[in-house]
């Protein structure tokens, strides 16, 4: 339940050791580079880090883009499930050094290279190929070469038309009469729902003027002819369906070259992006401290509980390194790390999610878990489902090995049903009402009806005034934190004014509402006078910034306004009973569909197979949409209610020197 506390370290070390002592670092993981002032560095020395660091660069690069161009073709690849479940091959770092061979991957990106330019080759000429027979398709039928269309001769010119098939008869009639025998109309085949027709004209050029005569009076559209073919465009076709053949012939063998290839050279992709990210990191990190002629120097955030483990880190070095313990000044911003116990451990994420905490301050983190597991307990509200959820997620830890975030969240997940188990038992609610709605179950509900404690479907108030409860506990819990760091800085007046005031003024508020309701024995007078001390303490304090008493006096009147955003936020818990009973009446009708189509079927057989069809159907999308509402709405009244009464987000992340992999998982062991 704490912020871990930071030191900053400054580490002097010989340049002949500097890239071991690097290794040892991003080994151990825990220290964080701070930048440096680049003008302290030797422009020799950077030179040669600068093309290192170009030169992985460039590889990582090539690493890329031979994994986009393999992906469609790789089989084995592992998807993002399998990273997510950690069944990923495990290797040490000399172990993935030696997989990851640059002069292998070189020789395969060649490889690829080549193919990929054959297949982009191919795959130019079949479209090309293709686009020239769809053009020359319809002109299949020509009886002359294309050119007579194109060029013509001296004596002979000709042209291909578009026609409306109604136009076609009288088309004919008016060339005929035009030019006689001097044209020689021919029509291409057309299917006969076709509206318009292809005809090829052949005539005499001196006669050109007579056929435009007669073009003008009806309405066509010149075909284009191909004007590089010369041949009859039927044996330009055929030569082009032996080309296509071919080419398609010369694409399938690129594409089972490269699916041959793909599994392996994938893999091997793998294991030099994760080796060579690793080298850039490495790089990037000795680029960020201060070299001289002799000496590399560094500066690093640690967390003080590390301190020990990197001075083992750099002992071997002996006299070649030195380390000095600085100490921080005004204009340091350390990074923060989140370090919690067990049961809250899984809420980091959520807590970071929101905004890092600022360093110095409070971790809300511990305080969060027990009311976000409960508030997910309620709003889940199912026994049966939080039973069946937290065993699946049980069984998927125990047989993959989970790691980072998705472990922590199938803990959140697993805390939080755990909690649905027990608030559903309390309010016997196991998959809905199965326990009276189906028959051969009843004999079981007096043993699970022991356990009920309320009903919230016929008493939905009780479940309300809990939700409220709650949720009026949580909004003090968020003040009392808040007056809590206000005093851990020294501000007495904000902690007494801001926080105090109202913490008593809406303590009275609540307590009158109970005296009246005869909840608790108080007099009504005594509950008025603990809100009217409450709103004394705002009126004299919230306008403390005005100069004048009279901007004083009307400020601190106002600030009493802010009640009602004080009664919004706790009316926003009201949603626990509303999400509680929506999971609770899904489950029921979902029961009430499948006794429905069970007993309304005359096979009683099939009737029986469809119902339970309809109730593991039915129950496994209730599970669904109830987790996703009751997660979300859970985590709102954190983020809303509750951070804004307390919770400061300025911080950064505590992002380590670490050796870091995303296609294979890194052993802690030593490489032999």
């Amino acid at each position: 339940m704490a912020i871990e506390s930071m030191q900053k370290v400054r580490l002097a070390a010989h340049k002949s050791i500097s890239e071991e002592v690097a290794d040892n670092l991003q080994k151990l993981g825990c220290c964080q580079f701070i930048p440096q002032n680049r003008e302290k560095v030797a422009a020799r020395d950077e030179a040669s880090l600068k093309d290192a660091q170009k030169r992985v660069d460039e590889l990582l690069a090539d690493v890329r883009f031979v994994m986009r161009f393999l992906e469609p073709y790789a089989t084995e690849k592992g998807g993002g499930l399998a990273k997510a479940l950690g069944d990923v091959p495990s290797y040490t770092t000399g172990q993935l050094a030696s997989l990851a061979s640059e002069n292998d991957f070189l020789e395969a990106a060649k490889k690829v290279r080549n193919l990929e330019k054959r297949s982009s080759d191919a795959r130019s000429g079949l479209s090309r190929v293709a686009g020239a027979i769809s053009l020359l398709s319809p002109l299949a039928a020509l009886p002359y070469s294309l050119d007579f269309y194109t060029k013509g001769t001296d004596l002979v010119q000709g042209t291909v038309i578009h026609i409306a098939s109604a136009h076609d008869a009288e088309f004919r009639s008016a060339v005929s009469s035009s030019l006689g025998d001097s044209a020689e109309i021919f029509a291409l085949p057309a299917a006969e729902k076709d509206s318009s027709r292809m005809v090829s004209i052949i005539y005499a050029r001196s006669m050109s003027s007579e056929f435009q005569n007669v073009l003008s009076k009806f309405q066509t559209s010149k075909v284009d002819v191909p004007a590089a073919v010369t041949a009859l465009a039927s044996d330009e076709l055929s030569r082009l369906e032996n080309e296509l053949a071919a080419l398609k012939a010369d694409d399938a063998a690129v594409t089972g070259e490269i699916t041959d290839m793909a599994n392996a050279a994938y893999k091997l992709c793998q294991y030099c992006s994760d080796w060579w990210s690793i080298k850039k990191d490495k790089l990037d990190a000795l680029l960020e401290g201060e070299q001289t002629e002799q000496i590399a120097l560094s500066s690093f955030w640690i967390p003080s509980n590390c301190i020990g483990a990197f001075r083992q880190a750099v002992a071997p070095f002996g006299n070649l390194t030195e380390i000095v313990m600085e100490e921080s000044s005004e204009d340091d911003k350390p990074p923060t790390l989140l370090r919690n116990k067990s049961f809250a451990d899984p809420i980091e994420p959520l807590i970071t999610m929101y905004g890092i905490p600022t360093y110095g301050g409070f971790d809300p983190t511990a305080v969060v878990a027990p009311f976000f597991y409960a508030f997910f307990g309620i709003c889940f509200g199912d026994a049966g489902y939080g039973l069946l959820v937290a065993g699946l997620l049980m069984a998927i830890m125990m047989k993959h090995h989970l790691t980072g975030a998705t472990k922590k969240f199938c803990k959140i997940l697993i805390i939080g049903n755990i909690c649905a188990l027990i608030f559903g038992a309390m309010t016997f609610s196991w998959f809905g009402d199965s326990f009276t709605s189906f028959p051969f179950l009843r004999s079981l509900a007096p043993a699970f009806q022991k356990l009920q404690i309320l009903d919230p479907m016929k008493d939905p108030m009780t479940m309300l005034y809990v939700s409220l409860v709650l949720g009026f506990i949580q909004i003090m819990f968020g003040l009392l934190i808040a007056m809590k760091e206000n005093l851990r800085k020294g501000d007495k007046m904000a902690a007494f004014s801001d926080q105090g005031g109202w913490i008593v003024f809406l303590c009275g508020l609540i307590m009158i509402g109970l005296s009246a309701a005869g909840v608790i024995g108080l007099p009504t007078r005594t509950s008025a006078a603990v809100a009217a001390i409450g709103a004394l303490m705002l009126i004299a304090t919230q306008g403390r910034t005005k100069t004048s008493f009279g901007g004083k006096l009307f400020s601190g009147v106002m600030s009493l306004y802010n009640v009602t955003s004080y009664l919004g936020d706790l009316l926003s818990y009201s949603r626990l009973l509303a999400l509680g009973l929506g999971s609770a009446a899904v489950g029921m009708v979902i029961n009430l569909l499948a006794n429905l189509v069970a007993g309304s079927i005359s096979i009683r057989a099939l009737g029986i197979v469809l119902g339970a069809l309809i109730f593991v159907l039915g129950h496994l999308f209730g599970i669904a949409v109830n987790i996703l509402g009751a997660f979300i709405h859970s985590l709102r009244l954190q983020y809303v209610e509750f951070f804004s009464k307390f919770h400061e987000a300025s911080g950064e992340e505590f992002v380590p020197f670490a050796l870091r992999a995303q296609y294979v998982k890194l052993s802690g062991k030593t490489d032999a």
